[in-house]
């Protein structure tokens, strides 16, 4: 297997800390830009950028941004449940984008030379963490840069059942990594979907 895909195979999932303060949401407010790393791209106003470490994955990025909604404070007025398992803060709701050296150069012309051994690394990943790959590759462009879309489903290993929309875009020698996940019943669910999509559609080099 070539060491591309090695390295792309083992990012899926990457296991994130993050430490967020807890504030209100606003509602419906404006869309942010992220600037810097040379690219750009919007997201909804309601995330924030999250301070992240990355503490399991293969291969070294360059550079690694995670973004996604505050939690919401519980109102004190109200009744509290009982406390329960918490899913690990490695797996909280956010699109993380994270860019990596790779040993070829990868264009439009040659990315199908790719697919099938994305692809089956890919689904070997998900065996591996108890999932299965749901769709893809989809062939994506992504602010003029090609690429592969994945939608992975897992199973924590506490059971909690785990989606991830996962992209892999490509310059020449450059990997960039989107990665959005969240639990299937999480409440921020469909807000992590329509952010990834505003993340993909606006995503642009600026260099």
């Amino acid at each position: 297997m070539p060491p591309l895909v090695k390295r792309a195979a083992a990012l899926l999932f990457v296991t994130l800390f993050a430490v967020v303060a807890a504030t209100a949401r606003a509602a419906d407010p404006a869309p942010k830009t992220f600037k810097g790393h040379g690219l750009s791209f919007k997201y909804p106003g309601s995330w924030s950028e999250v301070p992240a470490t990355v503490v399991a994955q293969v291969g070294r990025a360059l550079w690694t941004e995670s973004i996604g909604p505050e939690p919401t404070l519980p109102d004190p007025s109200q009744p509290q449940p009982t406390p329960g398992p918490q899913p690990d803060a490695g797996h909280r709701p956010m699109a993380t984008l994270a860019a990596y050296h790779i040993s070829v150069a990868i264009s439009p012309k040659n990315i199908a030379r790719y697919k099938q051994p994305i692809a089956a690394a890919a689904a070997q990943l998900a065996a591996q963490l108890h999932g299965r790959v749901e769709s893809g590759p989809v062939r994506v462009n992504i602010g003029r840069l090609p690429g592969y879309r994945f939608q992975l489903v897992a199973t924590l290993s506490d059971g909690t059942v785990f989606r991830g929309r996962v992209v892999y875009i490509f310059k020449k020698q450059t990997e960039y990594f989107l990665n959005c996940q969240h639990t299937q019943e999480d409440p921020n669910s469909a807000d992590i979907e329509t952010g990834c999509s505003l993340i993909m559609r606006s995503f642009r080099l600026t260099r």
